[in-house]
């Protein structure tokens, strides 16, 4: 099965000329750049959050990186965040993929340590659904999307939250990504966590990967989280 990091290069490939210049011209030149991720166990009011750190080089936090953990990529890939867990074992993140919005959603994974499938992403959009590269938001937006894949008996999962969406499913929250600072003109320290106004607040979208790849809705649960993004 492809990864997001992947498919965003498919679509790449296949966008119209003057899209792909855009990008590229946003990320100057196009290459991606390692970051360094900080995933917290609770919000800034100290209350648990659903997706949360394995705590590996911390209590109640931990940073991802391919500097401390070679085997996991972590970059900025054509604007768009990516936390990957693939090749390896020993990191891992909590994932809470059941908290239904209501008892009207089906049985999905349970909470655990996961790190077999698991991908993690960010991006931002403007208002016509056109990427906004991460370094290039230089106060806030809270037009963003965040999701996570993830295995779990066999099983690859996704938990997808934000304006667009992987596949058929309602409507879900978004996403807010907040610049901490800037280097010349572009941000390098991003805080991320879930848009808690408009329609859905906290509400994501699971689906499974089908026969084939096909993402197939599952239901709607909630996520919550609260993650720190450095370059380097």
């Amino acid at each position: 099965m492809k990864t997001m990091k992947q498919l965003v290069a498919i679509v790449l490939a296949v966008l119209p000329v003057v899209t792909i210049l855009n990008v590229a011209n946003a990320k100057s030149g196009g290459s991606s750049f390692n970051v360094t991720t900080t995933v917290h166990d609770t919000d800034s009011g100290n209350t648990p959050t659903l997706m949360k750190s394995d705590d590996f080089n911390s209590s109640g936090q931990a940073s991802y990186s391919a500097k401390l953990n070679p085997n996991i990529v972590n970059d900025v890939y054509n604007g768009t965040l990516f936390l990957n867990l693939y090749s390896q074992s020993l990191r891992t993140l909590y994932i809470t993929p059941n908290d239904a919005i209501n008892n009207q959603q089906p049985q999905a994974p349970p909470p655990g340590y996961y790190s077999q499938y698991v991908e993690m992403y960010v991006t931002c959009y403007d208002q016509n659904g056109n990427v906004v590269p991460l370094q290039n938001i230089t106060s806030s937006s809270g037009n963003c999307r965040l999701g996570v894949d993830f295995g779990y008996n066999g099983l690859k999962y996704k938990l997808d939250m934000g304006p667009v969406q992987p596949a058929a499913g309602p409507a879900t929250g978004f996403t807010n990504v907040t610049c901490n600072s800037l280097s010349g003109s572009q941000c390098i320290n991003w805080t991320i966590t879930p848009s808690l106004t408009g329609q859905n607040p906290t509400v994501a979208n699971l689906y499974y990967y089908a026969k084939g790849g096909k993402l197939t809705f599952i239901g709607q649960y909630y996520n919550t989280y609260r993650i720190d993004v450095n370059n380097p």
